[in-house]
């Protein structure tokens, strides 16, 4: 099967001041399409950088990352944003929720700039949502504004899912489903 998603000899290096700071130094990897993939790590490994790379929110220092064959590192701003917004759905660790939107209309949201979105309805009545589309996020509790964030990245029906740390708010029966 060939491969989705390849680091090739990824790095990233932020600068501040005169140091430098390796975020990801030589990342290697491949992944298959259909595969679900936990990148593992403890606080300040570059996980959250490898996610920001491969969703095209920053690029790499040096190496390759390709998608569907296409290296992301060589794209456009214009190129990156098509790709977010038709190839990448999101799940921030930090919700990003619009506070004067529903549950409902902030899925709704993601899906208006998806070509081929899922019912939005659907998507939150799996994440256990049914009975809080008309609440608004003050009116959520935070592993509920955690799923409304989830239930936004799905509907999209994206290609790539990128999730960092998506049950971090969640109690652990939540978690587990």
């Amino acid at each position: 099967m060939n491969n989705f998603i390849v680091f090739d000899n990824v790095k990233k290096t932020y600068k501040v001041g005169d140091i430098e700071i390796n975020a990801s130094d030589g990342v290697d990897f491949n992944i298959e399409k259909g595969e679900f993939v936990v990148i593992v790590g403890p606080s300040g490994a570059g996980k959250t950088t490898i996610l920001n790379l491969l969703g095209g929110m920053d690029k790499a220092t040096s190496g390759k990352i390709l998608v569907d064959g296409k290296d992301v590192a060589k794209y456009s701003e214009k190129q990156l944003t098509q790709y977010r917004r038709n190839d990448i759905g999101f799940v921030f660790q930090f919700y990003n929720l619009v506070q004067n939107l529903t549950a409902l209309e902030n899925v709704e949201l993601a899906t208006q700039i998806s070509k081929n979105p899922l019912d939005v309805k659907m998507v939150l009545k799996r994440v256990g949502l049914e009975n809080r589309i008309n609440n608004f996020p003050a009116q959520l509790s935070g592993g509920e504004q955690q799923r409304v964030a989830i239930a936004r990245a799905i509907a999209k029906n994206p290609k790539l899912l990128l999730c960092d740390e998506p049950t971090g708010a969640l109690d652990y029966q939540t978690g587990k489903a």
